[in-house]
């Protein structure tokens, strides 16, 4: 039986059974890298291949967006929305 004073002596290498390289954090970033660079390839290439007839296919679908929010937003006014003819109902008239 060893004396109650002896003591196991483990360098840190053992004790955390590892080593301290940082082999993650460069895997991180070279995947972090190559994932942007994908990425930013993808974007650009998409935008160089679009002929006109798309590019303006895009503001068509914009401008026609827009109308839409803009008519949905004249036909109601104050949470009144307004009937098929185009008249706003009387509160005082609709049923409760």
């Amino acid at each position: 039986m060893p004396a109650p004073d002896h003591r196991t002596r483990i360098d840190e290498t053992d004790a955390k059974a590892g080593s301290r390289e940082g082999v993650v954090r460069w895997v991180l970033l070279i995947s972090l890298g190559l994932a942007i660079a994908a990425l930013t390839v993808i974007w650009v290439t998409g935008a160089l291949t679009q002929g006109p007839v798309e590019s303006q296919m895009n503001v068509e679908r914009k401008q026609e967006a827009a109308g839409q929010d803009a008519a949905s937003e004249d036909s109601t006014i104050d949470g009144i929305t307004s009937d098929d003819s185009g008249t706003i109902p009387d509160p005082a008239r609709t049923p409760r």
